[in-house]
């Protein structure tokens, strides 16, 4: 089973975090008063179940996850809720642009993520190019996947919706066929995915079945496992260039 980040550009993500490791010790311990020190910088740690940042709440940063699955989402007024975004280890999510665009982000596993704080126009310039150019990547992947997802949605069944997410998440944390079948670990519920997919709990649980009995994919006990990658991939017309910005390791 292969869960792990992506291989390639690995010493580039690396390289950036050992850099904002070393600047968030600098601002711990007070090492140093001028701006390029980044005394705003923090490492954060949250908990399964604990919400990042609110619809409601000021808080305006741009978060990079280091490990971790997050929702970023919209709570309804009748309650219900829609998942914008799944992001994982390398994604940049951005908290507070707007007014009006807000989103509430909440750690579906224990997340570490690193925040830097105020608008990404406010502090981002500060920063080594190096580190401002795979934030603002990040945010160029995050607005590919944000445009595929609304396409899913909008124009895709529910067999193919299900079956589109799950080949993206394999291919975000880095599954490839080797020998026999392909897995990872998914923390994700099915109200998870309906909440992502626009379907009923329900309706994710029949079009799970029925990949399941297709000899596509299964997803049991928070794992996902490819019978028939390349079959899924072909029935489904999935079709991955989107993801090529959405690499989060490649610089």
């Amino acid at each position: 089973m292969r869960g792990s980040m992506p291989v390639r550009g690995t010493e580039n993500y690396r390289e950036i975090l050992h850099y904002l490791e070393a600047e968030t010790a600098r601002g711990m311990f007070g090492m140093g008063a001028n701006k390029s020190n980044h005394s705003g910088l923090r490492k954060r740690i949250y908990s399964s179940g604990d919400t990042i940042a609110d619809m409601d709440g000021q808080k305006r940063a741009v978060l990079l996850v280091v490990s971790g699955w997050v929702s970023n989402g919209k709570e309804l007024e009748d309650g219900s809720r829609t998942v914008v975004d799944f992001s994982l280890t390398g994604d940049v999510i951005t908290v507070g642009t707007t007014e009006w665009a807000r989103e509430e982000v909440r750690a579906l596993t224990a997340v570490t993520l690193f925040e830097f704080p105020g608008a990404i126009y406010e502090n981002l310039s500060t920063y080594p190019r190096h580190v401002r150019e795979f934030i603002l990547k990040g945010m160029a992947r995050r607005y590919a996947r944000a445009a595929e997802h609304f396409v899913n949605i909008s124009r895709r069944g529910a067999f193919e919706r299900v079956a589109h997410l799950l080949l993206e998440l394999s291919f975000r944390v880095g599954v490839y066929e080797g020998q026999g079948a392909s897995s990872f670990a998914c923390p994700l519920t099915q109200v998870d995915l309906g909440d992502a997919l626009g379907l009923s709990v329900v309706h994710v649980n029949r079009v799970l079945r029925k990949l399941r009995e297709s000899g596509y994919v299964s997803f049991r006990s928070g794992v996902v496992t490819f019978q028939n990658r390349a079959g899924l991939i072909e029935a489904t017309g999935f079709e991955g260039s989107y993801l090529a910005i959405a690499d989060p390791l490649v610089s």
